[in-house]
């Protein structure tokens, strides 16, 4: 009998709130975006304000506001953001628009999708094609079980994100995805 070790087809980014998960993110869309012979793409939000978020399509590199100021109505609450339908619908096609890729990065899946099957959930199924060699996927700490039963493969790898390591972590997740990138173009 022979073993073989597969690598992981999703990695998990979580941590704790502002420890800089996002900021991770979009360094590694930076540099993985400089590689012309890899398509990038998914989305990353940017906190602006309070109750404020940016969404970057990555794959087009445009960026729009994704929430509403707090007193506006008929939008749907999700703790402290008033997300706007009309901006959550754009970006949800863009989500779809991001298949078939190289690598998907998605900043973040929450209560949203995990626990309230919103916003982009849809990306749950479209994980399940595969129709990607990896993806980043970044998790709040209290929503990491959710999202490991709900992703749809068996082999993560679930990175921790910290004061201490997230500035040495781009160039680690860079080189995994090279290795694997450059695997799968070889054989």
């Amino acid at each position: 009998m022979s073993w073989s070790i597969q690598e992981p087809k999703i990695t998990i980014l979580t941590g704790e709130r502002q420890v800089g998960k996002s900021t991770l993110s979009r360094k590694l869309i930076h540099a993985l975006s400089q590689e012309k012979d890899w398509r990038v793409s998914g989305l990353s939000t940017l906190r602006t304000g309070p109750h404020d978020l940016e969404v970057l399509e990555i794959a087009t590199g445009e960026s729009y506001p994704i929430t509403l100021p707090f007193d506006a109505e008929d939008t749907t609450l999700s703790l402290n953001f008033i997300f706007d339908p009309l901006a959550m619908s754009r970006s949800a096609r863009a989500i779809e628009a991001s298949f078939p890729t190289d690598i998907f990065i998605l900043d973040e899946i929450g209560p949203l999708e995990l626990l309230w099957k919103r916003g982009w959930a849809r990306v749950l199924d479209l994980l399940k094609h595969e129709s990607y060699r990896i993806g980043f996927i970044v998790v709040r700490p209290e929503l990491l079980l959710e999202a490991v039963l709900q992703l749809p493969t068996t082999t993560y790898t679930v990175v921790n994100v910290t004061h201490e390591n997230r500035d040495e972590l781009p160039p680690i997740l860079y080189r995994m995805v090279q290795r694997i990138c450059l695997k799968e173009d070889q054989g």
